[in-house]
This record gives C-alpha cells, sequence and structure tokens, in this order.
C-alpha cells in the first residue's frame, strides 16, 4: 500500500470501526461494477437464465420464490385481480421471447450474471432474509457501444434514496446512438413498452402493505462498466452521487469523520447498492496517491408479521 493511503487509513480507522479501502494498483479501477465484484454481489450465468428469472418473478408476484424461502405476501395465485391470468401470462412470455432472439441477433460479446448478497454474508445479519438475486443481460453493439437490460429492484431499506431515484421506463443513452444502433433501440424500446410494469408484493402481511413495479430497463454507453451502472440506477437498485460527506447519525466521531473525508479526500461519492431488503452504502473518496477510503455500512429490513 502507497505510504500516503497507509497513513489516511491509519487516520480513518481511529475514527471508525468499518473503513473501507481500495488499492488501485492491485484491484485496478474504482468504479460501481468492479466494487459489486470485488464484494462477490456478481455471478456469471447464462442468458436463457436471466431472462427466464425475470418471468418467474412475474409469475411470483414477488421478488422471490415464496414456496422456497417462506411465505410474506400473497401469491400472485391467489390475488383477486385481473392483473394475471393464462392470456396475459402467454403474452408476456412471447414479447420476452421476441426480446431475447433481437438482443442475441444484433449484440456480440453478450454474457449475464447474477446479482446477489453472497450466502456466506446472511450469517452477518441479524435478522434472516429470503435469499434475493436479480439478473443483468449486457453485450456490445455492432459500434462498440455496450448495452445493458436489467429488472427494477424493490427497496425497502435505503428510505432515504427513493424519493431520489431516477426510474424511467425510456432506455437511458450516455450519447446519441449510431443509425444501426438507434435501430435496435428502437425494436428493444417497442417490445420494453409492451412489457408493461406489474404490480409485485415486498414485505406485505403485518400491515406493511409493500409494492413495487416490475418492469424492464434499459442503457446504452461507451463502455461496459457505465452501461450497467446506468442500467442498475434506472432499476432503482443503485444510487450513487458525488457529494459532501456528512455523518450526521449522532455516532462516536462523526463530525470529525466528516471532516476528514471531505478534508483529505478529493472527488467523495455516495454509493448505494439495494438487494430488496438488505442494502449496503459504500462513503468514498480518494486518496493523493489515486487510492480510494472511505466507510462502508450494511442496513436490513426486520420483518415483523
Amino acid at each position: 500500500m502507497k505510504l500516503e493511503t497507509e497513513q489516511l487509513l491509519g487516520t480513518l480507522e481511529l475514527l471508525c470501526s468499518s473503513s473501507f479501502v481500495w488499492e488501485t494498483a492491485t484491484q485496478g479501477e474504482f468504479n460501481l461494477w468492479n466494487l459489486m465484484i470485488s464484494e462477490g454481489f456478481v455471478n456469471l450465468i447464462d442468458i436463457e437464465v436471466a431472462f427466464k428469472h425475470w418471468q418467474k418473478i412475474e409469475e411470483w408476484g414477488t421478488p422471490t420464490n415464496q414456496r422456497e424461502y417462506g411465505e410474506y405476501a400473497p401469491p400472485r395465485s391467489e390475488r383477486k385481480d385481473n392483473s394475471w391470468n393464462e392470456s396475459i401470462a402467454n403474452e408476456r412470455l412471447g414479447y420476452y421471447q421476441q426480446l431475447q432472439r433481437l438482443v442475441k441477433k444484433h449484440l456480440q460479446n453478450i454474457q449475464a450474471y447474477n446479482l446477489s448478497v453472497p450466502k456466506t454474508a446472511h450469517q452477518y445479519f441479524e435478522w434472516k432474509h429470503p435469499y434475493f438475486s436479480v439478473s443483468i443481460v449486457v453485450g456490445e453493439t455492432s459500434d462498440r457501444h455496450y448495452f445493458c437490460l436489467a429488472p427494477t429492484v424493490p427497496d425497502q431499506v435505503s428510505y432515504d434514496n427513493r424519493s431520489r431515484h431516477q426510474r424511467t421506463t425510456q432506455i437511458i443513452c450516455e450519447e446519441s446512438p449510431t443509425q444501426a444502433t438507434q435501430t435496435l433501440i428502437t425494436e428493444v424500446q417497442i417490445l420494453l413498452d409492451k412489457l408493461t410494469p406489474i404490480t409485485n408484493y415486498g414485505y406485505y402481511y403485518g400491515g406493511y402493505n409493500y409494492t413495487y413495479q416490475h418492469q424492464i430497463v434499459g442503457a446504452l454507453a461507451k463502455t461496459k462498466t457505465t452501461a450497467i451502472e446506468l442500467a442498475l440506477q434506472a432499476a432503482t437498485m443503485v444510487f450513487l452521487e458525488k457529494r459532501t460527506i456528512e455523518f450526521a447519525d449522532g455516532r462516536n466521531n462523526s463530525r470529525k469523520l466528516s471532516q476528514f473525508m471531505n478534508q483529505c479526500l478529493a472527488n467523495c461519492t455516495y454509493y448505494s447498492i439495494s438487494f430488496w431488503d438488505v442494502g449496503y452504502t459504500y462513503e468514498v473518496g480518494q486518496t493523493p496517491a489515486g487510492d480510494w477510503l472511505g466507510v462502508r455500512s450494511q442496513s436490513e429490513f426486520e420483518y415483523n408479521p
């Protein structure tokens, strides 16, 4: 570790017990995607598995399969409304099949990922949680850009960030696409518009009455990392913001910690990653040596039906 970073880390560790450090020389560029990989949140899967998972979430009407992880809300099959029936299910299946064919036809180097909290991390939670995961698909366009698809993610832990999430049903483009890529974007957008949002339950019993809109969102960018970052923000799984760091929760040394972060580090940034009822935040800044330091924290929803 570089001396400047080591000295700053020593000060940080005196101020808090949940310090975070990223050594650029050994871990590479610090960004959201590399952070998620480093934390063990990312696993490679088949593209067919990703599409099937998106459809299963619709069928369940909940973020996870309650038959496997225990019931916390009325399943789709028991709801007394007209939001789901065999005809609707078959129609949406057709749209998903068209979308998958479109992606395979127009994208190269396609990869799909399962995003979840490692099962080994569950032993550190105070409460028991169903095993939640979400799948994304990303591929390269003919003009060497990257396109990512992701489903919306419920958030029952990051209450302070919900109002700032920028959910959109329109595909996000980092810059104006070429004509060939624009054709792909247009065709995908038509299918996403047909896959209208479906209301799903989060924790519902016990008076929580939590619902969210399950839908597929997309993003196009110059790099794979940026495409994933934009898609996950649109999916409300990720919130990030460059800002002055303020620890105002009354913890010991919170004022000194805030001063340290803002005076000793550059490019201070707040990252929040939601896994439905479990969340992680990283409040970090860059050292003069190009490494990153900050505070890592975990939050979880307490289900009390």
